[in-house]
């Protein structure tokens, strides 16, 4: 039996992408009998993967998606970078998932050869720091990694290697996470900017149509010709050797996380843009409170006061307890407010209307109190708790009390 040789011994279960080369836009056809080899599952499984990927990078971009914070531990005796878990999209359109916090430590680098490969940091401004500065900027970058795994038993050719009878029986969508001496060059990826055109069209639907029509980036079948080199700048950071010659490495300054491209979802770039979070379209409006009124009663009704609210929805009747809303009066000589019994309430088409037994202040200030929360939260007619007063934001689903504030009326 042959010796097998160091490049048999040490060749990584890695592939640097079984998805391509491929075709996203031919799809297996069946039809009865046909038979089926393991080609024909592979065209199948190309399909998918690759037409995902064109919609992630064309409709959305590439960039971290959430997490992916690099920090560190530093101690007098040791520096350890981490790199929290997250998700991210690479310029080809992979997803990128990092599903455990990752440490390295990095105390010894400065004795490493790789500390030769380090620039160091260009100068601030007026400082003269340069090539003789013993800083060294290091850059962490995240890629995509696709690892055959599970080998299980598979026919192979007469007078293979001992291991040609096995073959991977999964592909698992890993990551590399690397520490480089350069900044990733995104040269060739079909990476598109609108805000890096020169002389943009003042009309912002012409600069999107020239975007569109007149793409400046390489054609997108680099998403599925094979190309596997799509690094993810996640973090750029200082670091200088301590002690002659170096025992350690410290780090300069802290890490620079604002460097990588972002990912936002779509909702919240619309929450940026708007401030408010965007209903989904027919979606029922929050049941809220607003629009306070009051007034003095007349007649057979001098010795008492009218008090009524809207609210954006029906109001479920059984919800009204005894403690679910409160009637409060500014007392003035005391400074402090007052509690005012509620005679009686009743549900109007357009909110709650009460009655107190007492005869308010003139100019007053008054204050209503309502539960949108604990045992007496009041509903609406489709059990959802009250959000507080119209125009906050509350998560869907969830309750929040609500103060209004009106002046008692100086005439009727």
């Amino acid at each position: 039996m042959s010796t097998p040789t160091s490049a048999e011994i040490f060749t990584p279960l890695d592939d640097p992408d079984p998805a391509t080369p491929g075709d996203p836009f031919t799809r297996l056809r069946y039809s009865y009998g046909q038979l089926l080899g393991a080609e024909d599952f592979s065209t199948e499984q190309r399909y998918f993967l690759l037409r995902s990927r064109l919609h992630n990078a064309a409709l959305h971009g590439f960039g971290t998606v959430w997490g992916l914070k690099v920090g560190s531990t530093e101690n007098e005796t040791a520096l350890t970078l981490t790199c929290d878990s997250g998700l991210a999209i690479d310029p080809l359109g992979r997803e990128v998932y990092v599903p455990q916090r990752v440490c390295l430590d990095i105390t010894g680098l400065a004795a490493t050869r790789f500390w030769a490969d380090l620039a160091a940091p260009p100068p601030a401004p007026g400082a003269e720091e340069g090539a003789d500065s013993p800083r060294r900027r290091v850059y962490v970058v995240l890629r995509y990694q696709a690892c055959l795994t599970e080998p299980i038993p598979a026919i192979a050719a007469p007078c293979s290697g001992q291991d040609a009878g096995l073959a991977a029986s999964r592909v698992l969508d890993g990551y590399r996470l690397c520490l480089e001496a350069t900044a990733p060059d995104l040269t060739g990826l079909p990476v598109r900017d609108i805000t890096t055109r020169p002389n943009p069209p003042a009309d912002a639907r012409a600069r999107l149509l020239e975007h569109i029509l007149d793409p400046d980036t390489p054609p997108p079948a680099r998403l599925w010709s094979g190309a596997d080199d799509a690094p993810l700048l996640l973090a750029v950071l200082d670091l200088e050797p301590v002690g002659e010659p170096a025992e350690r490495v410290k780090l300069v300054g802290s890490i620079d996380n604002s460097v990588r491209a972002l990912l936002p979802a779509v909702q919240a770039v619309a929450d940026l843009a708007l401030g408010i979070h965007l209903e989904a379209a027919g979606a029922a409006a929050r049941f809220q409170a607003g629009a306070l009124r009051s007034r003095a009663g007349e007649g057979a009704d001098a010795a008492r006061s009218f008090i009524d609210f809207s609210t954006t929805r029906p109001v479920m009747a059984a919800s009204l307890a005894l403690g679910s809303l409160r009637v409060l009066r500014f007392d003035e000589a005391n400074k402090q407010w007052q509690p005012v019994a509620i005679a009686s309430q009743t549900l109007t088409a357009t909110g709650i209307s009460l009655i107190v037994d007492e005869v308010l202040p003139a100019g007053a200030p008054l204050q209503v109190l309502l539960l949108g929360s604990g045992p007496e939260a009041i509903l609406d007619t489709d059990g959802q708790p009250l959000a507080g007063a119209m125009g906050e934001v509350v998560p869907a689903g969830t309750g929040r009390d609500a103060s209004l504030f009106t002046l008692h009326p100086t005439t009727a």
